[in-house]
């Protein structure tokens, strides 16, 4: 009968080691699984700051962009009002060199005229669209 028992004992032995053993894999296989999700989210993590940095300097040179426009804009129109000025000033000395009073009254009534209407208040603001 001693012979028995161990044979069953030993029996009993086994299956614990094959459970034990079974424990064992899905352990293993869990802590694999919970490595895998760490790093992938590790990696989503990284993906979305290297996407909001992406974004973020892809305002700043739409941004530096825009500066550049409306730095150039503005060059631009204190160019063309100052070449204005100079040429109705060079018109009002040559006619005031030639004694055409007339035609200085009429120089300076013209540019204030179409300055007030139209020239000074477009190149001094801003566009509806900008």
């Amino acid at each position: 009968m001693e012979k028995q028992e161990l044979v069953a004992v030993n029996a009993e032995i086994e299956r614990i080691n094959d459970r034990v053993a079974n424990i064992e894999r899905i352990a293993s296989t869990i802590e694999d699984v919970a490595e895998k999700g760490v790093e992938a989210f590790v990696k989503h993590l990284e993906h979305k700051e290297e996407t909001q940095q992406k974004e973020l300097d892809l305002e700043k040179v739409k941004h530096q962009r825009e500066l550049e426009l409306e730095d150039t804009v503005h060059k631009r129109s204190v160019f063309i009002i100052s070449a204005t000025v100079f040429c109705v000033v060079a018109l009002v000395f040559t006619a005031m060199l030639l004694g055409e009073q007339e035609l200085v009254k009429t120089i300076l009534t013209s540019s204030l005229a179409v300055g007030a209407g139209f020239g000074i208040r477009s190149a001094l603001t801003k566009s509806k669209g900008g």
